[in-house]
């Protein structure tokens, strides 16, 4: 009886033990396929991003006065640029909770679209020098930036952000997708995503 007893007893601890290593064997091993989701997820969110192409024709005129303001000098150019530019995500700002005790990735917050960059083409037409009034680099600095600036007041009237913001849904779809793969769940329903763009002050 006593033996039958001891083996029982035996048993149960076995049982025991058994379960509290496999509890921690599965746990172990839902923090690991949590880390490699994460990376997976940033991997696949750097490749969003939205070219567009965009025009610009400025008439620039400058008038200078000169002799005591009796003599203006004036000088003037017509500016065509082509401009590229092109609108991404920085996914260092994106926010991700993991709970592998059941098997969930919560995405929280998903970036604004921002300029990556605008790359510009500026040709002059018609350029006209006053004789007191001559173009320096600073001028075509300045319209440079002047360039820059009105293409960027243009992006939100363009379609560029409803194409960035419907990628950035589609690639929550696949990362959804691949999240599964994995037996995990992605739950990004408290997600808002805004057609509006951030602009980078040193454009």
């Amino acid at each position: 009886m006593d033996f039958i007893l001891g083996v029982l007893i035996g048993i149960l601890f076995l049982g025991i033990v058994v379960l509290l290593f496999s509890k921690r064997f599965f746990k172990n091993k839902s923090e690991e396929q949590s880390v490699v989701l994460l990376e997976k997820i940033r991997n696949v969110s750097k490749m969003i991003t939205v070219e567009g192409d965009f025009s610009e024709i400025m008439h620039f005129e400058d008038v200078k006065g000169v002799l005591l303001n009796l003599v203006n000098s004036k000088k003037k150019a017509i500016v065509l640029a082509n401009a590229k530019v092109l609108i991404g995500f920085d996914m260092k700002k994106i926010r991700l909770q993991s709970k592998p005790e059941k098997k969930k990735l919560i995405l929280e917050h998903f970036p604004e679209p921002e300029i990556l960059s605008i790359e510009t083409d500026i040709q002059y037409y018609d350029v006209k020098h006053g004789y007191f009034n001559k173009f320096a680099a600073k001028d075509l600095s300045d319209l440079n930036k002047k360039v820059k600036i009105n293409i960027e007041n243009k992006i939100p009237e363009s379609e560029l952000l409803v194409s960035a913001t419907s990628k950035a849904l589609e690639t929550v779809k696949i990362i959804e997708q691949m999240v599964s793969t994995f037996g995990w769940k992605l739950d990004y329903n408290g997600l808002e995503f805004k057609e509006k763009v951030k602009i980078e002050e040193k454009l």
